[in-house]
């Protein structure tokens, strides 16, 4: 009779200490899903935004070298976060554009046709983008800036 009250408070312990690892190991595989998830996510959203920026680089280097004494500015709005996560865009060279998210960290590299120099390493933060001609002593080139 006495090894039965000891079974039933093993069985309970064990039962509960079960439970426990199963319930740890599903948040924990949770968790690293929803992580994932989140990163591909914001990686989508980077590249939709890198290809509307190089959109508007192209069409800005078309009307620079339609124009006689081009004066272009032009404003898009983007969103200032992309799933949460704060991000910039940058000029890495004449082909490159880079967009970096902070959290998660995710980079997205967009490739630029365009014949107009571009300022390399011009940037913007999420928001309202300009992309605007300086016409500058030297060089002419086309640069992203945050309005």
């Amino acid at each position: 009779m006495h090894n039965r009250a000891v079974s039933t408070t093993l069985s309970y312990t064990l039962t509960l200490s079960i439970s426990a690892l199963l319930i740890t190991g599903l948040l924990v595989a949770g968790t690293d899903y929803v992580n994932d998830r989140r990163e591909q996510v914001v990686r989508e959203e980077l590249t939709i935004i890198g290809h509307q920026v190089a959109s508007d680089l192209s069409r800005a280097d078309r009307l620079v070298r339609a124009g006689q004494s081009p004066t272009v500015r032009m404003n898009q709005t983007f969103p200032d976060r992309v799933s949460g996560s704060s991000y910039d865009v940058a000029v890495e060279n004449q082909e490159t554009l880079v967009l970096t998210s902070t959290d998660p960290e995710v980079s997205v590299t967009v490739s630029l046709e365009v014949k107009t120099d571009l300022r390399s390493g011009s940037t913007a933060d999420g928001g309202v983008v300009q992309i605007w001609y300086d016409k500058g002593p030297s060089p002419s080139e086309l640069v992203i800036t945050d309005v």
